[in-house]
């Protein structure tokens, strides 16, 4: 397994407002993937992560809940990073989106469930609140998806399809509870995984050749890696963050 490290400073700013990228938009291969690779590893942070940010409830706390650890930078006992994107760049054709007809987002005890949600370009979608109060959901991107509406108790907001336009990055929050933050990562293939909670992950049906892999964290900030995929083999990465 090759080791990959990578001191990234926090680039959050940067990235709320969306992806710059000059790749052709992906299409799915009529014939599908034959004799594809796979790129599997794992994401770890590198020394000792920080104790997690205390968020403090200060709205709505009979419905809410009390304080609570933010979720941005979730790291297992052995060093393992949820929540981390991974994706294969520069694939213009190949497997078939993997992802859900239809997103689900929901609002519970006054938190984004997802924290970090995967969407499909032009992919429909359902914003749930299925809290007790009322939230004002916000998002913030560059040209990808904004809106800025009141979502009322145990309601819901739909969204069309296309209404989410081209890939990018897109943060949520919501007006009247403050600390309540989240994201949407909107793939440009399916190529595209979150880590789970060890800091996992598995990408397959790649075709083969070189390609650029592009790493991204809330806070942890972005960082690119080349990587060859050979017809049927498997190339394992371990990256360290810090």
């Amino acid at each position: 397994m090759r080791e990959i490290r990578w001191s990234i400073f926090a680039l959050a700013s940067i990235f709320a407002f969306g992806i710059t990228s000059t790749e052709a938009a992906y299409s799915v291969a009529d014939a599908g993937v034959t004799d594809g690779g796979t790129v599997t590893g794992r994401v770890i942070f590198d020394g000792t992560p920080p104790e997690p940010t205390l968020l403090v409830v200060d709205e709505d706390v009979e419905a809410c809940g009390g304080d609570r650890p933010s979720d941005q930078l979730l790291v297992s006992q052995d060093g393992g990073i949820k929540n981390v994107v991974l994706t294969i760049e520069d694939i213009q054709s190949g497997k078939s989106w993997n992802f859900p007809e239809q997103f689900v987002y929901d609002q519970k005890k006054c938190t984004f469930d997802p924290h970090i949600l995967l969407i499909q370009p032009g992919q429909a979608g359902l914003v749930k609140n299925s809290d007790s109060v009322g939230h004002n959901f916000h998002t913030i991107s560059k040209g990808i998806f904004n809106t800025n509406k009141k979502i009322n108790a145990d309601g819901e907001m739909p969204i069309r399809a296309n209404r989410i336009r081209r890939p990018g990055i897109i943060r949520a929050k919501c007006d009247i509870h403050s600390w309540m933050a989240g994201w949407w990562y909107v793939a440009s293939s399916p190529y595209t995984v979150l880590t789970d909670e060890d800091g996992n992950f598995t990408i397959s049906d790649i075709p083969a050749g070189t390609y650029n892999v592009k790493i991204w964290h809330e806070t942890l900030g972005e960082a690119e890696q080349s990587v060859t995929v050979e017809a049927n083999g498997t190339a394992e990465i371990a990256v360290s963050l810090q």
